[in-house]
């Protein structure tokens, strides 16, 4: 159990062992409370990698001085800012922002230690900094030096703008180069130190460009792994990233320092990572830096919660409809961090659709299980059947799990067909909502296909919100049915995406029948037509492999079916995924490929495309029946519509 909090006031001098400061490394950093949580992991990172060091704590507040003063860190020493305040800083503090205030009053800090408590040097670090190995090779690498600073090691005009070293970690030794030196950038942080960066300033950062050129004996680190930070290896750069041995390196370099700039803790569970853009994190850094230090926060968390600490006003007040980088502690998210491509898919399946999509599932599979694939089940059939078969990949969803009043009332007068299609936006803003730790997720119809890995899609989709797939049809199929395709569908978990997907639901809860008597509606499709108009940041995929179909391969038949090696092409393309849209399964052996109208479907395209498929679905269906997991065959076999004559049949 933690100490009990003793009585102080604002006059307490400073809290901690300040003895044997020469057997030490010296670290000081400053910390509100928006940032303990951050600074008590620095300080853990220090304690599990270092045996000789001392971690000075300005505090910014009573908030954060009260908890740090109750947890009694052994090697902490605490103290308030109005401690080193003068009138002149009491003065900034007035009238700067609370971050360009800690940027100011960083050289007054390290000034104030250095002299006033007799250190040879002392290294600055934010409060996100964290570290992975022993500091020493800081020290070592820093020597004798004055000033030691690390480059940012980003793009030139980012450089050029924001400065070639990071503030965020630079050391000071006291000795005349040294105090000189901070005492110069403390009097130009006092002179002007904001957030707007000008031509020739920015913060308490840019400043430090002049220091190589006004002052002797400064060291600027050549170490990967000192003061390693999103903006140098996550989005610039191509380093190799790897865990060796229990140890990870840059390149050779082991990493001793990851800067958590932009990093926010939401609750226990949740966290943005970074907070300026959504950025995609590689597998080998998310998962051996980023999870490594939540993992951390979230033990701390635990442990105060434990000793009865009241955590809330620690978090930060983000708004999460604004969080960029969304980042959410589960076993889903953790296991797609174990790879660099994980694909989100969901789909709805009633009974007689069960066999179709199992071969979706079972194509997906077949290209690696870096996939999850949640399927709304419209009926008992079809739930217990998917039940009993405990799919690894898979999360079932029982229709009436999502039903709202809404849906409820509109679907009385629709067709199961129409209700389905009326869910699909509906199924989408679920499984987001839900699982909010994913950052994507595709839609397919469940007589979708997949004959190559799905990473081509994802990477044409790229940043974009949404992605649409173009029908590809005819001029007449395109002016009854829409020019993109409904059962193919991306969206992104950030507010645009889910901005289109809510004006998509309402529309379809207005009207969503199978009429083509409407010029502007046709089912859930062709509202769809209206999205590029609407809204921005949305990715047309024309890619001819891509949601391929009969109405744009075998109608239009102007493209070639090949095959090369293993891979499928159509021209040049090649085939990734194949709608099977209005084919019925009609017994085990014979197939209507297409219910509508006759059409020419040439030898390549049944040889490639479709034998190989009504094979699949034969074997899944030999296999449920021959594992009684089916025992009544008509429900799962496609309903005949009214007045139906065989039009494109395969027999086998």
């Amino acid at each position: 159990m933690l100490e009990q909090f003793l009585p102080f006031t604002r006059k307490t001098k400073v809290v901690g062992n300040i003895e044997n400061n020469k057997n030490h490394y010296h670290f000081c950093v400053t910390a509100s409370k928006d940032y303990v949580l951050r600074v008590l992991a620095l300080y853990e990172s220090l304690y599990e990698n270092s045996n000789s060091f001392k971690l000075w704590v300005c505090c910014m507040d009573i908030h954060t001085f009260k908890l740090l003063k109750k947890l009694n860190m052994k090697q902490m020493v605490l103290f308030f800012v109005e401690q080193i305040e003068n009138t002149r800083l009491k003065q900034l503090r007035e009238q700067r922002k609370m971050n360009e205030y800690c940027w100011t009053i960083k050289a007054p800090l390290i000034q104030h230690l250095l002299t006033t408590y007799n250190l040879d040097s002392i290294l600055y670090c934010d409060g996100d900094l964290f570290f992975f190995s022993d500091p020493k090779e800081i020290f070592d690498e820093w020597g004798s030096a004055s000033v030691y600073l690390t480059p940012q090691r980003d793009l030139d005009w980012v450089e050029k703008k924001y400065g070639k070293y990071q503030a965020g970690l630079i050391g000071f030794r006291n000795d005349r180069n040294g105090l000189q030196s901070v005492k110069w950038w403390r009097k130009r942080c006092e002179e002007w130190c904001s957030a707007e960066a000008d031509e020739s300033r920015f913060g308490d950062q840019k400043y430090l460009d002049q220091i190589p050129n006004l002052f002797s004996n400064v060291k600027v680190s050549s170490h990967l792994g000192i003061n390693a930070a999103p903006w140098n290896c996550v989005y610039n750069n191509d380093f190799k990233i790897e865990k060796s041995n229990g140890e990870v390196y840059v390149e050779n370099d082991r990493l001793i320092v990851y800067h958590f700039a932009c990093f926010s803790i939401l609750n226990e569970n949740e966290y943005e990572l970074w907070s300026l853009n959504h950025l995609k994190i590689k597998r080998a850094i998310k998962k051996n830096i980023y999870e490594a230090y939540i993992v951390k926060i979230r033990n701390l968390i635990k442990k105060l919660k434990y000793s009865g600490v009241s955590i809330q006003r620690f978090y930060s007040n983000k708004d999460k409809a604004k969080v960029k980088t969304f980042y959410k502690y589960t076993a889903l998210r953790r296991k797609m961090d174990e790879t660099d491509d994980f694909y989100c898919f969901t789909t709805i399946i009633s009974k007689e659709y069960l066999i179709k999509g199992l071969a979706l599932y079972q194509s997906l599979l077949k290209h690696g299980d870096a996939f999850h694939l949640w399927i709304c089940c419209m009926d008992d059939a079809t739930i217990k059947t998917l039940k009993k078969l405990d799919l690894k990949h898979v999360t079932l969803i029982p229709s009436s799990q999502i039903e709202t009043t809404r849906l409820k009332e509109v679907k009385n007068d629709r067709t199961l067909t129409e209700t389905c299609w009326t869910m699909k936006p509906l199924v989408c803003s679920y499984v987001l909502d839900q699982y909010n730790e994913i950052d994507h997720l595709v839609y397919c119809d469940a007589d979708m296909y997949f004959f190559s890995s799905a990473k081509t899609l994802f990477d044409q989709w790229s940043t974009s919100s949404i992605f649409l797939s173009k029908q590809r049809s005819t001029p007449e199929i395109e002016r009854i049915h829409g020019i993109y395709q409904a059962g193919l569908i991306g969206f992104k978990q950030e507010p645009n995406s889910r901005k289109i997907l809510n004006w998509w639901k309402e529309q379809c809860f207005d009207w969503c029948y199978d009429s083509e008597f409407d010029p502007l509606r046709w089912g859930d499709q062709k509202y769809l037509n209206q999205i590029p108009h609407l809204f921005s940041n949305i990715k047309t995929i024309g890619h001819l492999g891509i949601d391929t179909a009969p109405w744009n391969l075998v109608m239009k038949g102007v493209h070639q079916v090949s095959k090369r090696s293993t891979t499928l092409f159509i021209d040049e393309s090649p085939l990734i995924c194949y709608h099977f849209g209005s084919m019925l399964m009609i017994n085990s052996n014979k197939f209507e490929l297409w219910k509508l109208e006759e059409l020419s479907f040439s030898d390549d395209v049944l040889a490639y495309i479709y034998t190989p498929y009504v094979h699949h679905l034969q074997q899944i269906y030999k296999e449920l029946r021959n594992k009684q997991i089916i025992v009544e065959s008509r429900p799962f076999l496609s309903s005949l519509p009214a007045n139906y004559t065989p039009k494109n049949i395969l027999t086998i």
